[in-house]
């Protein structure tokens, strides 16, 4: 239909312009003009003009006898008027009257004034000024019908209008003029017919449907279609209730200044124009309008529209050009069709008109001619621009459409009133509802009332605030419940468009999300960050409601060391255990951290490793924080069996009270770990309340931390020696090595002192090795002086066996010091036999295939079987003191250690007793066939010197019995 409708629009314009030269050759001429007086601001304000005007008027209004009295009209003293002599060659007409006429239609006033034949003046009025009815001829050229002239007779002819043309005066014969004028309104009808077919096919284009470029071009006609009117009197010729010759000035300026807004408004939206530049083009556009409008009452309001409008045309060419070189064909046509209207204009108001030089009676038409073409080119601009924007609109449509496709979002369309106008459900997924279920329905009809209830409040908000709203429901689907997020998005005044999503899946990720961030894996309570959150809420409750609160901080008591020794699986094991007992069966007014939404049964807290916490809110007094933490040490003091392994477990327990211990979450965190690490330094299993005072010695931790640090740097230990004996003689059968620290403020400083600090901070390690590298340094320089040197104990913790480097770093010692590897004993903890670890074992074998000892230091202390000791390269046992101290009155002392000598000597193993104080302590021993002795009652620890000394002599005397 397209493709027809501008075929026919072409053959019309082909036909509009050929019907003006399709006539046969006629005898039309243009007159030679002689100007007698021009007066561009109106006959009032010429001198000669208004004696002329006198003149005639006199001449005609008192001829001589005989001859009629005629009335000149009254012209307009304010409008341009020009004054001009017609010579006529009579020989050119042959038979009839001559028509002479003036081509440029618009003149207001048209008066010829000549003498005919008698000798009588002759008037002739015509133009605007007067209605067509007054014409013989309906002409839209005003003209005057010549009489019979006398030969030589003067014709004068006076020419008024608005815009002060230049006149194109014409002679023709009335057949002619006849002719013409058919041709003429043939004409005009059809350029009027073919602007209607163009605003037709226009707003065909979508103009309706909100295509601003359609709807401008449609403009455009409509506003030339007006000044086509207008211009050449249809209107005034044709339309009964046409306004009156007076209202022509105003008419002609409107319908101009509308062409030129039409013109504007289609250049604006065909290029597309934004920003600055749409505004200044625009502006022009309405100033040029503005200055055409104002012609009506100003003239040169017309000059000043037309330099506006010129400029302004030459500036969209060059913006033009940019789309002409980059090949659009619409714009290249819209080109054409602006410079067409320019071509046009220029000939019609630069042609050379009444000079008496013959020009082309066209020159009158060129500017409606250019309008025309101009308007065709646009329209072919416009049909393919448009056709250009449906294709790309039906391509995107088609993306659109696919995209619909793949989405797995149900999409539904709602009014108001909550009926389903539209349904699109997602390939290969089931919703909730069916198709047929919901269209044409109301959603309170087919889902359950609250989730109705929620659509519709979404909707109710999408349409009054004019936005997009979520709503989030459940539903049951398949037997469990899914979770839905429905998109509100308002279309139009009465409804919406609604994109339901299926999130239960992400539902599902949040919250493992969720239990990962706030709970422990492995126990299922809550994690540090949870429970510092809940305490921050319990505490500003507590500062609102002015009650009190309490904080417990529970360690386990020897975690690492079962840990370590049944392994990681069964240390996880048993953390659960715990978790369990305490979630079952403590109170359920204690809580601790985050109570996760809906599972406020949770009330312990996992900081880490074996730390919990516990807060109990609304705790006033510290009985009450006691009472709980002696209920959770019951609960836990129970046995647990892990695995085939049955172990109890205690637990140290510090308690913090909100706010006399502190009133934030930091400090009573702090202090009640403070609290908790005394209550393990008082012997474990057992709870403390903060006190102040255990600030100030966790400073004072702190700052012998930092002491020991320093003197290892300052070299401030020293190594003393006690001598181990023979039970039999008193012989000096070995030398063990103690560290003391001979501080520069507290003096001289015993390991019980400092030793725990360095453990926990890990200094252990480097004290470790200056202690065997300082002993097995002296024993190179007692050798050296001399003196036979026994084996030489020399105490290693679990940290400093642990090292990676340990082998390296006792091979490197030893091979330093020049010693002799069977001099060096290592003595260690009764917990590393629990240690399964193999490559610790290799190592340890790898040293005693060297030649170095090995001793169990405090033994019968610990919990190890003695099947682990066939697992280790040991070859001594040390009794522990804490059995001697109650030989031989304790009955159970003096057991433990007859078992301990009897069992050392069926495993071929070396016995020594520690911390021989009494006499009576030595008898016992020496009943039971002790065979090496150790304490105060032969030597204290003594320094190297002192010790050279006893090593010289090589025996010590027994007391007597």
């Amino acid at each position: 239909m397209t493709k027809r409708l501008f075929k026919g629009l072409v053959l019309l314009v082909l036909i509009a312009l050929m019907l003006p030269g399709a006539s046969p050759k006629t005898n039309i001429f243009s007159a030679g003009l002689t100007p007698l007086w021009d007066a561009p601001q109106g006959p009032g304000r010429s001198n000669e003009a208004s004696r002329w005007l006198t003149q005639i008027r006199d001449s005609v209004s008192l001829p001589r006898a005989g001859c009629a009295t005629l009335e000149l009209p009254d012209l307009s003293l304010t409008k341009p008027a020009r004054a001009f002599q017609i010579k006529v060659a009579r020989d050119q007409f042959r038979s009839g009257s001559p028509i002479i006429y003036l081509q440029e239609p618009i003149a207001e006033f048209f008066i010829v004034i000549a003498t005919d034949v008698n000798g009588c003046p002759w008037l002739s009025i015509s133009g605007r000024g007067l209605p067509f009815a007054h014409r013989d001829i309906v002409s839209p050229f005003p003209y005057a019908r010549l009489p019979a002239l006398a030969e030589g007779a003067p014709i004068t002819a006076i020419v008024q209008d608005y815009k002060a043309i230049r006149p194109w005066i014409m002679l023709a014969s009335e057949t002619s003029f006849v002719r013409d004028n058919t041709v003429l309104w043939v004409g005009l009808g059809g350029y009027s017919g073919i602007l209607l077919m163009m605003i037709i096919v226009a707003i065909g284009f979508d103009a309706y449907a909100g295509s601003r470029v359609a709807l401008a071009y449609a403009f455009y006609c409509f506003a030339l279609q007006v000044w086509l009117v207008q211009n050449f009197g249809i209107g005034s010729a044709f339309v009964p209730f046409w306004p009156g010759p007076h209202y022509f000035p105003i008419l002609q300026a409107v319908s101009v200044a509308g062409v030129v807004l039409g013109i504007g408004f289609a250049v604006l939206e065909f290029l597309q124009l934004r920003g600055r530049v749409r505004a200044a083009i625009g502006g022009f556009v309405v100033l040029s309008a503005f200055f055409f409008l104002a012609s009506a009452w100003q003239p040169a309001g017309y000059r000043a529209g037309a330099a506006v409008l010129f400029v302004l045309a030459l500036a969209t060419i060059v913006l033009l050009v940019k789309g002409v070189f980059r090949g659009d064909t619409s714009i290249r046509l819209f080109t054409l069709g602006l410079g067409a209207t320019m071509v046009g204009g220029g000939v019609q108001a630069f042609s050379v008109i009444g000079s008496g030089v013959e020009v082309s009676r066209m020159a009158a038409f060129a500017f409606p001619i250019g309008s025309l073409l101009q308007a065709a080119f646009w329209l072919a601009a416009l049909i393919i621009r448009l056709r250009s924007e449906h294709r790309e609109l039906h391509e995107l449509e088609g993306k659109q459409a696919a995209i619909m496709w793949a989405t797995p979002d149900l999409i539904l369309v709602i009014d108001r009133q909550g009926i389903c106008l539209d349904y699109k459900q997602p390939y290969a997924t089931r919703f909730f509802v069916a198709e047929g279920d919901l269209l044409g329905k109301n959603v309170s009809a087919v889902l359950p009332a609250d989730t109705a209830s929620t659509i519709q409040q979404g909707i109710e908000d999408a349409l009054l605030r004019g936005d997009l709203q979520s709503v989030f429901v459940e539903l049951p689907v398949d037997g469990s419940i899914h979770h839905y997020e429905a998109r509100i998005a308002p279309n139009g005044p009465n409804r919406v468009v609604i994109v339901v999503r299926d999130i239960t899946l992400q539902k599902h990720n949040e919250e493992k999300i969720r239990r990962l961030a706030y709970f422990d894996t492995l126990t299922g309570l809550p994690n540090r960050q949870s429970f510092l959150e809940r305490l921050d809420r319990e505490l500003l409750r507590a500062r609102r409601t002015n009650r009190g609160m309490a904080l417990l901080f529970l360690d386990l008591d020897g975690f690492k060391r079962i840990n370590d020794t049944l392994g990681h699986s069964a240390g996880d094991a048993l953390l659960q255990t715990v978790a369990d007992r305490l979630q079952g069966q403590l109170r359920a007014g204690a809580f601790i951290a985050r109570p996760a939404l809906d599972e406020s049964g949770l009330h312990f807290a996992r900081l880490g490793g074996d730390e919990f916490t516990v807060v109990l809110p609304d705790v006033d007094t510290a009985e009450t924080a006691c009472m709980v933490a002696q209920r959770i040490q019951t609960v836990l003091g129970r046995p647990a069996l892990i695995g085939e392994q049955e172990i109890t477990i205690t637990s140290s327990i510090g308690i913090a009270l909100f706010p006399d211990d502190g009133d934030d979450a930091a400090m009573l965190l702090k202090h009640a770990d403070t609290a908790m690490y005394y209550a393990k330094e008082q012997g474990r299993n057992n709870w403390q309340l903060y006190e102040r005072t255990l600030t100030a010695r966790t400073t004072a931790r702190l700052a012998l931390e930092g002491d020991i640090r320093k003197g290892l740097e300052r070299g401030e230990f020293r190594l003393f020696y006690q001598p181990q004996v023979s039970a039999n003689d008193g012989a000096v059968v070995g030398i063990e090595a103690l560290i003391r620290w001979q501080h520069p403020q507290r003096g001289l400083v015993s390991p019980g002192g400092f030793i725990a600090v360095a453990e926990e901070s890990g200094l252990i390690v480097p004290i470790g090795e200056w202690v065997l590298n300082a002993a097995c340094s002296q024993v190179r320089q007692w050798q050296r002086g001399g003196i036979s040197v026994p084996r030489v104990a020399v105490n290693v913790s679990a940290r400093q066996l642990g090292a990676a480097d340990f082998l390296d770093s006792v091979a490197a010692i030893i091979a330093a010091t020049g010693i002799a590897a069977e001099v060096l004993e290592l003595e260690l903890t009764e917990s590393i036999l629990m240690d399964p670890e193999a490559k610790r074992i290799k190592e340890l074998f790898h040293l005693r295939a060297m030649g170095v000892h090995f001793s169990i230091d405090d033994f019968g202390t610990g919990y190890s079987s003695l099947s682990y000791i066939k697992r280790f390269p040991i070859g001594t046992l040390k009794i522990d003191q804490s059995f001697v101290h109650g030989l031989p009155q304790n009955a159970d002392d003096a057991g433990i250690t007859t078992a301990i000598i009897s069992m050392a000597r069926s495993l071929d193993l070396d016995v020594i007793a520690e911390g021989v104080e009494t006499r009576e302590q030595l008898a016992f021993l020496q009943r039971a066939h002790c065979p090496k002795l150790q304490g105060y009652l032969f030597s204290r620890p003594l320094p190297p010197d002192e010790m050279e000394a006893v090593l010289r002599r090589g025996r010590i005397d027994l007391p007597a019995r």
